[in-house]
């Protein structure tokens, strides 16, 4: 049986290996967009197997449909929604799924 520390340890250790996937597979995805999808889906799995949630900044650039890591302006086109509730809409070119940000006040 594993101690906290153990559980611990292995959740930074993870945490950690999910961020420079994220980061290295946002830096190379106009060049190998394959490779980038492949460092997306192993980050994704890692979270998975260490039970943990991938941190918001990227939980964004992945579609909740197809699962694919998400690159604006090539698999993604970003809309800005206006009125009451104005939120930015990232709609997935791949699976063709909408998804809503959350809602921003205007400041005057």
């Amino acid at each position: 049986m594993s101690s906290r520390r153990e559980k611990h340890a292995t959740k930074k250790i993870a945490l950690e290996r999910i961020e420079i996937l994220l980061t290295r597979a946002d830096g190379i995805y106009s060049e190998e967009p394959d490779l980038a999808q492949r460092y997306g889906d192993l980050a994704r799995k890692i979270a998975m197997k260490a039970r943990i949630r991938i941190p918001e900044k990227w939980r964004i650039r992945f579609c909740r449909k197809c699962k694919k890591f998400l690159y604006p302006g090539l698999t993604t086109h970003v809309r800005i929604k206006s009125g009451s509730s104005s939120r930015v809409v990232y709609y997935c070119d791949i699976c063709k799924e909408g998804k809503r940000s959350k809602p921003f006040s205007k400041s005057s």
